[in-house]
C-alpha cells in the first residue's frame, strides 16, 4: 500500500498474508480500469496477517505477467484500523477477514464486504441505481450494496475465496476464476458510475 487518501478515494481489497488473493484482485482492477476514463481514487489491498518482508507468491506473480502485469515492486502490507478508516469500500477474500475488519474498525462495517458478497448484493437491485448526488462513487456503491442485504437469497458460504497458498495450482486457478468475474463486474460499476457523473 502506498501514500494515504481521504476516505472517499481508496477502494480497498484484503486478505491473510496479502501475497494471494487481495494483491491479484488490487491488479486485476486496476488493469481493467486502465483504458477507462476512471480517475480519482486509488486501489490498494493489505492482509490481516501480513508476511513480512514478503512478495507476491510465485504463482500470483506468473499470472499477472501472463496478462502483461508486472507485480514486482509490490510489498505486502500489515492491515491496520488506519487503512479501513481511509478506505470508501473494503472487499475481502472472506467472511472472517469481513468480521476482523469489523473488529479493528467497527466503524466502517457498512462499507465492508466479501468481493462475492458485494457483487452479488449489487446485482440484486432492478435498475442497478448508484446514487452520487450526496457521497462520491465508493461510499455510492457501498450504499447500493447495503441496502440489498435484506434481499440476499445467496448462500454466504459461496462468499468465501478458499485460501489457494497450500492448495498447489489447481487451487489457485480455482481462486483467479471465482476473482476474475466478481472484479469485472466491479470494473464495469465504477466505469459506468464515472460515466454517468455530471
Amino acid at each position: 500500500m502506498t501514500t494515504r487518501a481521504g476516505t472517499e478515494a481508496t477502494i480497498l481489497f484484503v486478505c491473510t498474508g496479502n501475497i494471494a488473493r487481495s494483491p491479484f484482485m488490487e491488479y486485476t482492477l486496476r488493469q481493467r480500469l486502465r483504458d477507462t476514463s476512471t480517475s480519482g481514487f486509488r486501489i490498494a489491498s493489505a492482509g490481516t496477517f501480513a508476511v513480512p518482508a514478503g512478495q507476491l507468491h510465485p504463482m500470483v506473480s506468473d499470472e499477472l505477467a501472463h496478462r502483461g502485469i508486472d507485480g514486482a515492486a509490490f510489498v505486502p502490507s500489515q492491515l491496520t484500523a488506519r487503512h479501513a478508516l481511509d478506505a470508501g469500500l473494503i472487499l475481502t477474500a472472506s467472511r472472517d477477514h469481513r468480521r476482523q475488519v469489523a473488529r479493528i474498525a467497527p466503524e466502517r462495517r457498512n462499507v465492508t464486504f466479501t468481493l462475492r458478497q458485494f457483487i452479488r448484493l449489487v446485482q440484486l437491485d432492478p435498475i442497478g441505481e448508484v446514487r452520487l448526488a450526496s457521497c462520491s462513487l465508493l461510499p455510492a456503491l457501498a450504499e447500493l450494496a447495503s441496502r440489498n442485504r435484506g434481499l440476499s437469497g445467496g448462500s454466504e458460504e459461496s462468499d468465501d475465496i478458499a485460501d489457494p497458498i497450500r492448495g498447489g495450482r489447481r487451487a489457485f486457478t480455482a481462486a483467479f476464476d471465482a476473482i476474475d468475474p466478481a472484479i469485472e463486474v466491479l470494473a464495469n460499476l465504477i466505469s459506468a458510475a464515472r460515466t454517468s457523473e455530471p
